[in-house]
């Protein structure tokens, strides 16, 4: 049984969203004649990629290695409130002209935080993207504080806050307790801290981060030579600031008491990072593998861990979907389960011995249903050009290279299963973290699963 509407959040990256202005009408499915992606780096070290597909509309994303894991450890928080922060006045636009002007021109410009990397997407039909772009650079590079502005991001920040869901909470709580520092760091700012993180350190943490060094733009329905010139335009300084600090995987736990009737519970080993990316494939498609949850509506999990639970505490209803994140250094492997309160402790073991051991002896008919699983997920991202932009551009940011998504599914197709068993194997004799909320009171610690 499922727990209706539990899981849907996406677990490829967990992120923090802030959009405003009006929606583009979306691009239609490009024609193979039409495909073409290409990349390059600039001189100032700018990556720059782009998929000239013949799209009617186009985006533009710029995206900065500059996400929650670089925040200073007494300004945790910092990239949630610049994240809210987009949009506010610039050194070339009031907020209300770039408002104005992207509502007028139908566009919309979104910005996205997660643990490394800060992005903003504008969206535009071709016929405007001219005069669009303008407000991009403006809310991307251009940006200036005033005090007198910032309460009305302060706002946002204790509103979305106040309705974070206990899932998010969880792999929040999961990623402390597994790194403590670095990619440990929120992507939230905490309550207390609201009101604390002055003008003068975003314009510090943005003077050290958004450098042409640390910055990839890319483009969806645009020649590269286009993309290229957007990214000429930014206002950069040279450069690639601060060194970065690895954030060494650590093993530990987290809980947050919360009530309610469901417990919600992230079990996880240490997986693999973007520089391991035939390991990270592999993790990638064994989470799919293991706990994807039910693939019809209202439908029955047949999952391999959903089997394992049901016979473990049947009668349960429970939700459980599995997730790889990978990061430039390291990377993270678990399974995220949603189960009440009372019944949510056998639900748990049951997860906590499928990582443990379960793991590496997975079947070859669930590896293959989760080959196809990835396998459409990647080729669907092709077809949705928010998806993709964004894609191009963080690979461009994290590992100085860009893959098209028939490459990597070719990539998938390839993966034998002795890879991913292999791979599994090593990881499941990892150190266990794990990151609890919601009722908790039969949920068992790291120590007892």
């Amino acid at each position: 049984m499922s727990v209706s509407g539990k899981m849907s959040l996406p677990l490829l990256r967990a992120v923090s969203v802030r959009s405003f202005s009006a929606q583009s009408k979306p691009a239609p499915a490009a024609s193979a004649s039409h495909a073409g992606f290409v990349s390059t780096v600039l001189s100032n070290k700018t990556f720059v990629a782009t998929n000239d597909n013949g799209a009617t509309s186009a985006r533009i994303s710029i995206a900065y290695k500059a996400g929650s894991r670089y925040e200073p450890s007494n300004e945790l928080g910092l990239t949630h409130v610049l994240r809210s922060a987009a949009g506010l006045s610039t050194t070339g636009s009031s907020s209300f002209a770039i408002i104005r002007n992207l509502q007028q021109l139908g566009a919309n410009l979104t910005a996205t935080v997660d643990r490394e990397t800060i992005v903003y997407t504008l969206e535009a039909s071709k016929a405007h993207l001219e005069d669009a772009v303008k407000f991009l650079n403006d809310v991307a590079s251009r940006q200036t504080f005033r005090p007198w502005e910032l309460p009305e991001a302060l706002n946002r920040v204790k509103y979305e806050i106040s309705g974070l869901a206990p899932q998010v909470r969880c792999l929040d709580l999961l990623h402390k307790a597994a790194y403590r520092r670095g990619l440990g760091n929120s992507i939230f700012c905490a309550p207390r801290q609201v009101g604390k993180i002055s003008p003068e350190s975003l314009q510090h943490y943005i003077a050290e981060n958004y450098t042409a060094g640390r910055c990839a733009v890319a483009g969806y329905g645009l020649p590269l030579d286009r993309v290229v010139a957007i990214a000429q335009t930014l206002s950069l300084p040279e450069g690639s600031g601060k060194p970065d600090t690895p954030s060494p995987y650590k093993s530990g736990e987290m809980r947050k008491e919360m009530g309610g009737d469901l417990a919600h519970v992230a079990i996880a080993v240490e997986g693999a990072s973007l520089a391991n990316p035939k390991e990270a494939l592999a993790l990638a498609i064994l989470s799919r593998a293991v706990a994807s949850g039910p693939q019809v509506k209202w439908g029955a999990d047949n999952s391999v861990l959903g089997k394992v639970i049901a016979s473990e505490a049947p009668g349960s209803p429970f939700a459980a979907n599995g997730f790889n994140l990978s990061y430039s250094d390291s990377g993270i492997f678990g399974i995220l389960i949603s189960a009440p309160g009372d019944s949510a402790g056998k639900v748990v073991q049951a997860a906590g011995k499928m990582i443990k051991s379960g793991i590496a002896s997975i079947g070859a008919d669930a590896l293959k249903k989760g080959r196809a699983q990835l396998t459409t997920e990647i080729l669907s991202a092709q077809d949705t050009g928010s998806i993709l932009v964004d894609s191009l551009a963080i690979q461009g940011l994290l590992t100085g290279t860009m893959k098209k998504p028939s490459e990597i599914a070719d990539e998938i197709n390839k993966m034998t299963d002795s890879d991913i068993t292999n791979v599994a194997g090593k990881i499941s004799r990892g150190k266990v973290s794990m990151g609890a909320a919601g009722a908790l009171s039969t949920v068992p610690y790291i120590d007892e699963i």
